[in-house]
């Protein structure tokens, strides 16, 4: 990605952040010598395969190529504007910002606006509940019958909305009129709001707060940013019981989890996560010390909630609290379970009671913890029937009905979308379950074939391009120089003695020299950078690449070049110098092989001629693989060339053994 300008707020931002720091919050990551190994959150990955490098404030994933520093991060993942991400972490790290002329309100991107009205919001509602007034006597009030803490309410960001028409509304309006900045940062235009679902029309025309009245959630992405709100009625005769943001551009209810912010170290601690119905269950549980809880909201959980917290956890347990709940949680978990590689449990509470009322009680975390343990596979749940109906079936021809039956089901939750080898592992686990051998479900599973083929998508027309690389040998050679180079830009200028001639490697190797297009192309992009007078280090020159494939290999020689030279001992000049050589070598080997094919290939036309053309070739090297068109081996000593004419004036062979 290419850094616009104000690269100095840039580079600022990138040396006060913690890469290692950033990343951990949304992934597990690991130690690995000096750097980190974690799942890749941009693809589905089984295994660690994305490093983190601290020292270089950067990220490689060596199985799909994702690669970038901090702010890549936050813009792949987030899908940020680049101005957006950089606010984000000079927020972080405290830093002020250069304002330049024409970034005022006007020209801030549409979710940053969206995030500052938000965030503005939530501080108002925050502080109602905290100074002294009617609103906060009220709102206290409520929480402490709910049994939630101070320090609970404050961690969860929990405010109150005022039992007024349009208190919030018309603080804006006067912000907006005096042009008065919040946090340093211009409030955003009313129609900003409106966007977020926090102000609304009247019948009357004019703006009034969509919340009045009521207990107030934040509801906040995994960076702690409010998003969006659900709101909770305060009198028992407002309806509905709660009210919930609109979706927008920063919200949406089916990837958003509530809590996740605060959840997802203790998530990534455990491997396991525990899914509620609502926000007062997550607070709960986070009081009562199972902090790896979070909800969804209003929704079951989809394929893109398991997807985000499988970069966390293992295991997904969701609470419900009743068997039709439960026949449709098992449902929905099933199919989550076919889509992503995450296990899904489902427990059932005692009595059918919410989590606050089981903690409430005086053995409560005893009780919580043993039906948490008890928690029963979404698979089994949801096949237990099938698996009843098996044992009291009679005959060969009725099992497999259920079974057939069994498949039908679970096809239509996606096991018809599952193909290779995690199929084969369902299948094994379903036979287990139900107490069957996969070939009888496999049998199930032919007989419906010929649908499935019909549903069957139709190939892509488009074709993938491919970029053809060089030869491996030279490819590796070429690969060498550049990944040392990239590892430590300083050593593109030092000047070596060895081998001869003495220079610096960029003197040495002009980019036509490179035969593999990515190398060609970095090699030619350090040039124009050192004709300025600087090379930047390996993460900036990555960036600037703009074809995406280069990127990702250049990255990742990238991140092999620091591991070469991550060891105290080893003597970066001289891995430089050795590798220098064998590009060469390789070099001046490809010119002989071109040049010796190009003279077993030229015509002759007489016998003076070829025997000047075979010293030629002897003086050229002893590799047969260079004589690339000979007609005929060698046999008994004599070769036959193509390049002699097969008509008169003659055609003759020559004796190679003779032409000493």
């Amino acid at each position: 990605m290419s850094a616009p300008s104000g690269s100095n707020d840039r580079d600022r931002v990138l040396d006060a952040t913690d890469i290692v720091a950033l990343v951990s919050e949304q992934v597990r990551l690991d130690p690995k010598g000096d750097e980190f190994v974690g799942l890749c959150p941009f693809h589905e990955d089984s295994k660690p395969s994305m490093y983190v490098v601290p020292r270089k404030g950067f990220y490689h994933c060596f199985a799909c190529g994702a690669h970038g520093n901090a702010i890549d991060f936050l813009v792949n993942l987030h899908r940020m504007e680049f101005l957006e991400a950089l606010e984000t972490l000079a927020n972080r790290a405290g830093i002020e910002l250069t304002r330049r002329g024409g970034e005022d309100r006007g020209a801030a991107n549409r979710r940053t606006g969206l995030l500052r009205a938000n965030a503005l919001a939530a501080r108002f509602y925050r502080r109602l509940i905290v100074e002294d007034g009617p609103s906060a006597d009220v709102g206290r009030d409520l929480l402490e019958r709910r049994g939630i803490s101070n320090e609970i309410a404050e961690r969860f960001g929990i405010g109150i909305a005022p039992d007024a028409w349009s208190e919030l509304a018309d603080r804006v309006e006067r912000f907006l009129r005096e042009e008065v900045p919040v946090d340093g940062d211009a409030v955003p235009e009313l129609s900003i709001f409106e966007a977020a679902g926090l102000v609304r029309n009247s019948r009357r025309g004019t703006l009034i707060d969509t919340f009045r009245n009521r207990l107030i959630f934040p509801i906040r992405d995994e960076l702690g940013r409010p998003v969006a709100f659900g709101a909770r009625k305060i009198d028992p005769e407002d309806e509905p019981k709660y009210l919930n943001s609109p979706e927008s551009d920063v919200f949406h209810k089916g990837s958003t989890l509530y809590g996740l912010d605060l959840a997802a170290k203790a998530i990534a601690k455990r491997r396991t996560a525990i899914i509620c119905e609502g926000y007062t269950d997550v607070i709960a549980l986070h009081a009562a010390g199972f902090e790896n809880a979070v909800a969804t909201l209003g929704t079951a959980l989809t394929r893109h909630h398991a997807d985000r917290l499988g970069r966390f956890c293992d295991t997904v347990i969701l609470l419900f609290d009743g068997d039709l709940a439960g026949q449709r949680a098992a449902d929905r978990a099933v199919e989550v379970f076919f889509a992503s590689t995450v296990d899904v449990k489902l427990c059932t509470l005692p009595d059918g009671a919410d989590p606050d009322e089981v903690l409430g009680r005086e053995d409560g975390h005893e009780i919580f913890t043993r039906a948490l343990d008890g928690a029963v596979d979404a698979t089994v749940a949801l096949l237990s029937d099938f698996r009843r109906s098996l044992d009291e079936a009679g005959g060969v021809s009725g099992r497999q009905r259920i079974v057939d039956e069994a498949i039908a089901r679970l096809d239509g939750l996606g096991l018809d979308g599952v193909a290779g080898v995690r199929r084969n592992f369902i299948l094994d686990q379903i036979a287990s379950i139900l107490g069957v051998t996969t070939s009888m479900l496999e049998q199930g599973g032919r007989r419906r074939a010929p649908r499935l083929a019909e549903e069957a998508a139709p190939p892509t027309e488009l074709e993938p391009t491919v970029m053809v690389r060089a030869a491996g040998g030279r490819r590796r050679a070429e690969e060498c120089v550049l990944r040392l180079a990239l590892a430590d830009t300083s050593l593109l200028t030092r000047r070596f003695t060895e081998p001869e001639p003495p220079g610096t490697v960029l003197e040495r190797f002009d980019h036509g020299r490179f035969d593999d297009p990515p190398c060609r192309a970095t090699w030619r992009l350090i040039e124009s950078k050192a004709e300025g007078g600087t090379i930047p280090d390996g993460p900036d020159l990555i960036a600037a690449i703009e074809d995406e494939g280069t990127g990702r290999i250049v990255s990742a020689l990238f991140v092999e070049g620091l591991r070469e030279l991550s060891t105290p001992e080893v003597d970066a000049e001289a891995l430089l110098r050795q590798a220098v050589e064998d590009l060469e070598v390789a070099i001046r080997r490809d010119e002989n092989l071109a040049d010796r094919a190009d003279l077993a290939s030229r015509r002759v036309d007489s016998a003076d001629d070829a025997v000047a053309a075979i010293n030629k070739l002897r003086a050229a090297g002893s590799d047969p693989a260079a004589i690339g068109r000979r007609r005929s081996g060698r046999v008994g000593g004599t070769t036959t060339f193509e390049g002699f004419p097969e008509e008169p004036p003659f055609s003759t062979s020559i004796d190679v053994d003779s032409c000493e």
